[in-house]
């Protein structure tokens, strides 16, 4: 009897500890946001720091992060983020997005962004905004990522 009450809480507990609230969020190395209402998450990601550039009219010395993603469940969703590197705040400048073979950018106004974390190999914020192409406009609400590379 002992036997079969212990093997009856060895299910219970590894049918509980295999249970988690939400198993395909996971903590880092994503980028999640609602497109038109729809909630998407890109979690292969892609990372590329560029090469010291100057600016030639202001003698302005600076690199970018460029975060190139996609989905596991559908690899034809392309999203793509851009900033300057090691500086934060509201400084995404590049938002691009192609679903079905549609592409979608940012505006030279889009200003809707905080990145919090972005140096030492994590880059880590919120956004949201629109994105258009001539065909119409993809809103963005709910924006996030925390992305760590090296």
């Amino acid at each position: 009897m002992k036997n079969k009450l212990l093997l009856i809480l060895s299910f219970a507990l590894l049918g509980i500890y295999s249970c988690s609230s939400d198993d395909d969020k996971s903590d880092v190395n994503f980028i999640r946001a609602k497109f038109d209402g729809v909630e998407q998450k890109f979690n292969i990601i892609n990372v590329v720091v560029t090469p010291e550039m100057t600016d030639p009219e202001t003698n302005y010395t600076y690199k970018d992060i460029i975060v190139t993603a996609t989905m596991n469940s559908d690899a034809t969703k392309i999203f793509v983020l851009k900033s300057e590197y090691n500086v934060t705040g509201d400084i995404i400048w590049g938002m691009y997005y192609t679903t079905d073979e549609t592409y979608y950018e940012n505006d030279e106004n889009f200003t809707n962004s905080n990145v919090t974390e972005n140096s030492n190999g994590r880059y880590k914020g919120t956004f949201y905004g629109s994105l258009n192409n001539a065909s119409g406009t993809i809103v963005i609400t709910d924006g996030s990522f925390d992305i760590i590379y090296q």
